[in-house]
């Protein structure tokens, strides 16, 4: 009989681009996509990162999921966790990812603009500078649309690159390299 393969949501953002100008995160929809709706560039600096609007706390049935209120992205509880699917279906950001959970190194970025435009919309952005690239000793990780990905079956899980991400951006979900918020 064959191992089933344990998976977990998780988020591909830590947050750190302040609101437009204008904006009230308290006066806007509980629904991410009727955020969209209203602002089509999304309400923050970082077009690209979580509206805060709930939609993946709602779509998830075993409260997995939540939302702090201090504006950062939403917070996976991995022991709840099925990795269903359902929050990364309600997320319009597409900033929801399921993955298995032996993959322990991960990006924490969804911006797809790269140096000078990342770093003045996120203080948390990737900011394809390709040192993570650099120093994979297994030549796991590329720089994609300005955002690093890392290939599960070739990473070791050494944590190199998240040791040497100048802008924190790759995690190890351990905590023994870098503490997951």
């Amino acid at each position: 009989m064959a191992k089933r393969i344990k998976k977990t949501a998780y988020v591909l953002c830590r947050g750190g681009s302040p609101l437009l100008d204008g904006i009230d995160r308290e006066a806007l929809p509980r629904d991410c996509s009727a955020i969209l709706g209203l602002y089509p560039d999304g309400i923050s600096s970082c077009r690209y990162g979580c509206l805060g609007g709930g939609s993946c706390v709602s779509a998830c049935h075993l409260a997995a999921i939540r939302i702090t209120g201090d504006g950062k992205p939403p917070v996976i509880d991995a022991d709840k966790c099925v990795g269903c699917g359902l929050c990364k279906r309600a997320c319009p950001q597409d900033i929801i990812d399921i993955l298995n959970r032996e993959y322990i190194i991960r990006p924490k970025c969804s911006n797809r603009d790269a140096g000078k435009t990342a770093r003045e919309a996120c203080d948390n952005s990737c900011i394809s500078c390709g040192i993570c690239e650099k120093v994979c000793p297994a030549g796991a990780v590329t720089i994609e649309s300005g955002s690093p990905v890392i290939d599960p079956a070739e990473c070791l899980g050494c944590g190199m690159c998240a040791v040497k991400c100048p802008r924190g951006v790759i995690r190890d979900i351990r905590g023994i390299i870098t503490d997951e918020e």
